[in-house]
Formats: C-alpha cells, sequence, structure tokens
C-alpha cells in the first residue's frame, strides 16, 4: 500500500471510531468534577455512591481528593475555576463562601427552589442540620457526613461490677468518679500531650453550661469573651474531673500532659487497665477494634452521651462534618445534589461503616453496633455545635490548647490563661 493510500485509510478509520463513540461521552456538561478532603476508607465509602449515582443517570463525578482542600479551593475561586462541588469541613468557610457570592443556594431565602426543591432538604435532615447549612435566611450545602464528639467511653463489666448505671446528669458522673476513687481506681485517662483531648472536654462542658448561642458566640464570633464568668464557670466544672491530677487521672500531672490520646485510650481498654473511664469521639471505636480486635464492641467497650449539665440546655452534641456545597448550577449539579442529599445516596455510603450520615431516613440497620449508636446521637441531636477549635482563627485556637495544658499543669492559673486567650482572640477576629 502505498503512503498516501495508507493515511487516507487510516483518517477514515479514526472517522469511523469518533462516529461510534456515544455523544454523552463527548458531552463535558456530563462531568462533575468534585473536591474533598477524603481519602482512605472515606473516599473508597463517597465512591460506593458515587459509582451508583454515575450507573444511574450516566453523570460521570470526577474526584479531586486533596487534604489541603480549603486552600486549594480559595486559589481555584481566584483563578476562575472553581469545582462543581466540594465539601467543605468549616461551617465559617461555608457562610465566607456564601457572602461572597462564590456558591449557588441550594434554597433561596425566600424559600424557594434553589438549585433543588426544598423538600430534598426538609424530608431528610432535621433543623439543627439544616440550621448549620443555612447563611442568611437561604440554604447553601447539605451535611453530608456528620460524628459525634459527645461519648464517653467505658468498659460495661466494670460499670457492673461497681454496681453503676449510665449517667445521664453530670452530678451522675461525678458521683460515679468519686466512687471509683473511694474503690482504689483511678477514674480517667486523659491523652492530653495532644492538646486538642482538653478542648474537647472544655467544648462538651460550655455548650451545657450556656448553650450552642453563647457556644458559637465565644468560638465562632468572639461575642462571649473568654473573660467572660460562664467560661470560668465552665473551666472550673472541667477542674473537677482533673484536679487532684494524683487521684483523678492515670499517670498525674505528668504522665497526662506526656501521654497521646491512643495511649491514654489503651490504658483504659488494654489488658491491664490503668485507668476507668476514657472520654473521646466516636471514631474512638475504630481505633479500639484495630488495637483490640479480641474484644467485643458494645460489650467489652461501648460509649455513652457526655451528660447534661445544665437541665435547661439539655445534652447539644458536639462534633464535624462536611456539607457539600455547589459552585455551578446545572442541572447534572442538581442531579448529584439530590443524590447527595437522598436516601439512596446515603445508605450506599453509610452502609460501609466508613462515615455517620445525618440524613434521617437512612436505616439504622446498615450501621455496626457502635456506629449505629452514634449515628442515633448525630440524627435525633436537638442541637449540633462545629468543635471550637475548628471555629476559631488558628492562633486562637493555639493559645486556647496551649492554655489548657497550663491549667492542668497549675489549676491556680485559670484567670491568668482565659485573660492570655482573650488577648489572642482579641486581636484575631
Amino acid at each position: 500500500m502505498n503512503k498516501r493510500l495508507f493515511l487516507v485509510t487510516l483518517l477514515l478509520a479514526a472517522l469511523c471510531v469518533l462516529a461510534i463513540v456515544p455523544a454523552q461521552a463527548q458531552d463535558e456538561t456530563r462531568i462533575v468534577s468534585f473536591l474533598t478532603t477524603f481519602g482512605g476508607s472515606e473516599l473508597d465509602a463517597l465512591n460506593v455512591s458515587l459509582n451508583a449515582f454515575t450507573e444511574a443517570t450516566g453523570i460521570l463525578v470526577t474526584v479531586e481528593s486533596n487534604r489541603s482542600s480549603t486552600t486549594v479551593l480559595r486559589t481555584r475561586i481566584a483563578g476562575g475555576n472553581p469545582p462543581d462541588v466540594a465539601l467543605i469541613s468549616s461551617p465559617a468557610v461555608v457562610a465566607e463562601f456564601a457572602r461572597a457570592g462564590y456558591l449557588i443556594p441550594l434554597v433561596n431565602v425566600d424559600g424557594s427552589a434553589g438549585l433543588v426543591d426544598p423538600s430534598v432538604i426538609t424530608d431528610n435532615y432535621n433543623q439543627a442540620f439544616i440550621d448549620l447549612t443555612t447563611v442568611d435566611g437561604a440554604i447553601y450545602g447539605i451535611m453530608a457526613k456528620a460524628y459525634s464528639k459527645s461519648t464517653v467511653w467505658y468498659r460495661p463489666a466494670s460499670f457492673e461490677e461497681m454496681g453503676f448505671e449510665v449517667p445521664t446528669t453530670w452530678d451522675e458522673l461525678m458521683a460515679i468518679q468519686q466512687a471509683y476513687i473511694d474503690a482504689g481506681v483511678t477514674p480517667w485517662s486523659i491523652g492530653a500531650a495532644d492538646a486538642w483531648t482538653l478542648t474537647d472536654w472544655f467544648e462538651n462542658i460550655y455548650v451545657r453550661l450556656v448553650g450552642p448561642e453563647m457556644y458559637n458566640g465565644l468560638f465562632l464570633t468572639h461575642t462571649v469573651p473568654w473573660t467572660d464568668p460562664t467560661v470560668v464557670e465552665a473551666m472550673q466544672i472541667f477542674q473537677q474531673v482533673f484536679d487532684p491530677a494524683d487521684t483523678n487521672l492515670a499517670g498525674g500531672t505528668d504522665g497526662t500532659l506526656s501521654t497521646d490520646f491512643i495511649t491514654a485510650m489503651n490504658m483504659v481498654f488494654g489488658p491491664d487497665p490503668s485507668a476507668a473511664m476514657y472520654y473521646e469521639g466516636g471514631f474512638v471505636g475504630g481505633i479500639l477494634g484495630g488495637n483490640f480486635p479480641d474484644l467485643v464492641a458494645g460489650e467489652d467497650y461501648n460509649f455513652f452521651l457526655f451528660p447534661a449539665l445544665n437541665e435547661a440546655q439539655g445534652a447539644p452534641i458536639v462534633g464535624g462534618g462536611d456539607t457539600l456545597v455547589a459552585f455551578s448550577d446545572r442541572p447534572e449539579v442538581a442531579e448529584l445534589i439530590n443524590w447527595m442529599a437522598g436516601v439512596e445516596g446515603n445508605t450506599l455510603w453509610a452502609g460501609t461503616n466508613a462515615i455517620i450520615s445525618p440524613n434521617v431516613n437512612v436505616d439504622m440497620g446498615v450501621y455496626s453496633t457502635l456506629a449505629a449508636n452514634e449515628a442515633q446521637q448525630v440524627v435525633n441531636a436537638d442541637a449540633f455545635v462545629f468543635d471550637g477549635s475548628d471555629l476559631m482563627p488558628s492562633a486562637v485556637t493555639d493559645a486556647f490548647h496551649t492554655g489548657l495544658q497550663e491549667i492542668v499543669a497549675d489549676p491556680s492559673v485559670i484567670q491568668e490563661t482565659l485573660e492570655y486567650i482573650e488577648s489572642v482572640a482579641a486581636s484575631s477576629y
């Protein structure tokens, strides 16, 4: 075959190939770009749902995973090239982007449909989560994933041996603490080398003392100063847990401040426990199961809801999660939002037990025992507030971390330390 005939034949073959490629595969509007911080099992779980969405709709979702997704978002927004949708872990960032006009409202201020019909959200989420994604009256996202940090871990066999019932009030918890001390058992193990474990304690106490509005005033907007009497009172209540450290904490003051959170957990649930109880978030269940595979979840270890402190405030859930927002109003994006808000999409990825869905219509039977307990906390929350450390400017978070470590080391410096945190906050908001 001569060269010219060969080239003509090759061109004709290429045209034939192009002619048989489905038009949908060449239509870029049938592709939705998706940015997330997720990795590992969380990303695998997300892809289970997204792959099913593609099979059902023919819409391809291209997922970009980046642990610095907020930084990536800011860069891409500045360059005029944001993704179609993104998962954002901070409500403050969602509000910032919404007020800057970057986000597409899912539901408009007047309650009319934006990107989706309002019933898609109101039928699937309780008001606590709708409020978290509402900015100046419009709904800008759906809470796609949530987790609880209001879980206190214990050994059921120890409670049974001591004759304890699961406490529902702070006074009941303190009575259990004292009963352990009287029996010669150290009640708590705290891994305060990771300072955020201390902030989680304080956040649960503070929101139970004053409620979500003042909690957000302290952490999110700084309308409540760190020297406010309610903050001092919450610190003094927390002091009941760690002072005196020699009787209350495994390892005393020095051991607590030099122990990481996983080691502290192991000190309660290992074969030779040196403390009776451990407070940290629901994610601990996965670590416990990996560290002690012979233990049975729900039998050898379990958790109860961080107890109420002020009857008027009840027991709000402190936690975190990721809000799905849209930067594009194309129909394909609306279809994906509907899927991610709906029962089928949520059930598929919740069923992997890698995430907790706040969707009220997900059957609890898809979860493992402990995950179902955490999901019940999340879904049924009358109030849900975000981890305070994640709401503040980083300089204030750093001061909060080191300040709590200093208070554990020397409880007499509470006032002085709060004045320092306030001085950092005053120049940071």
